[in-house]
């Protein structure tokens, strides 16, 4: 007994003596010890985090659908004679948000069995199944009302939460790679508000995507970072809604005249009123026949603004002129 407690005490001692002088002061030595002791932990932690975290997912698959479905040459014939693709990137199912709901979800236990128009309108159907008080809202939106009437220009779900217009890449809002992500969101309306061939025929002549990101909510969404907290600025939804958009010429939209603007505007623009909302051009640039007021002030203080850079310049280039010649002289 007390010989093992002698080796212990001796251990102890060898112990100390490493990591602490002989008057108990941190030696050099033991200094060096801890710190190569803390590396090594701080080293084999960093590899554990890092195991966790590259982990792949997977999206579900219980019926092996992806057996046939990863064939990029699959497709089918739709309820409008269009050609449509029945192929699904499996890349595309493992990072969606429903990757852990099985395809038999949406696609019923025997979809084989069930009749499948791939419309559209069937599309925004299946996910009202889930998302029952977002499709309701949509259904009465200006999108949702053309939808109903087999306008297949529209957007509907697929459109806005997906980058590709694909069920299966769906991606959470608050992901930044979202297409219905905030930053993001002016781009995703882009897609069609800034397709000038498909506005054409909607009788819609303003750029509106050109003149968002021209504007100063444009110029601040677009420089800004993506942190949800910063992004405090209006887009395309803060000023027209999300799922309720409803045409700028009706009446209960939150941008149809100056009265419904003004309200819309004090959301981020306490007491704005009336008369601030007023000075609004919307997203037709100004020109003779629409604020005339604004495109002549414009053509004004940029003429002003060229005249006093340009006579800066030659006063800048005379005085240089008039020094090199004194030097020359002397």
């Amino acid at each position: 007994m007390g010989c093992g407690l002698r080796e212990g005490n001796t251990q102890l001692g060898l112990l100390s003596f490493v990591l602490l002088g002989d008057k108990g002061i941190a030696t050099a030595r033991g200094r060096l010890v801890l710190f190569l002791l803390g590396l090594a932990a701080a080293f084999f932690t960093a590899i554990i985090v890092l195991g966790l975290t590259s982990r792949s997912t997977y999206g579900l698959d219980l019926n092996q659908c992806l057996l046939c479905h990863g064939n990029p040459e699959l497709s089918k014939i739709n309820g409008e004679g269009k050609k449509v693709s029945l192929f699904v990137k499996e890349e595309f199912l493992n990072t969606s948000a429903h990757r852990y709901i099985d395809c038999t979800a949406c696609h019923t236990s025997k979809p084989h069995e069930v009749e499948t128009p791939l419309t559209k309108l069937s599309l925004a159907q299946k996910c009202g199944m889930c998302h029952s008080y977002q499709y309701e809202v949509h259904k009465n939106s200006i999108h949702g009302q053309q939808l109903a009437q087999g306008n297949a220009d529209v957007a509907t779900c697929v459109d806005c939460h997906s980058s590709t217009s694909n069920p299966h890449n769906v991606v959470r809002v608050l992901e930044y790679r979202a297409s219905a992500y905030k930053k993001n969101i002016s781009e995703t309306c882009g897609q069609c508000h800034g397709n000038e061939q498909l506005m054409e025929r909607y009788g819609i002549v303003e750029k509106v995507y050109d003149t968002y990101m021209r504007s100063f909510h444009g110029r601040a969404i677009r420089l800004g970072t993506y942190e949800i907290s910063q992004l405090d600025k209006a887009t395309c939804t803060n000023c027209h809604g999300t799922h309720d958009i409803k045409s700028a010429n009706d009446p209960q939209s939150p941008v149809a005249g100056v009265e419904n603007l003004a309200k819309t505007c004090e959301q981020c623009h306490p007491g704005a009123g009336e008369e601030f909302a007023s000075g609004f051009l919307g997203h037709e640039e100004a020109s003779p026949k629409h604020s005339p007021g604004v495109f002549y002030a414009e053509k004004f203080f940029l003429g002003l603004t060229s005249f006093v850079v340009g006579l800066g310049v030659v006063l800048a280039a005379s005085a240089g002129v008039k020094w090199g010649l004194n030097r020359w002289k002397e």
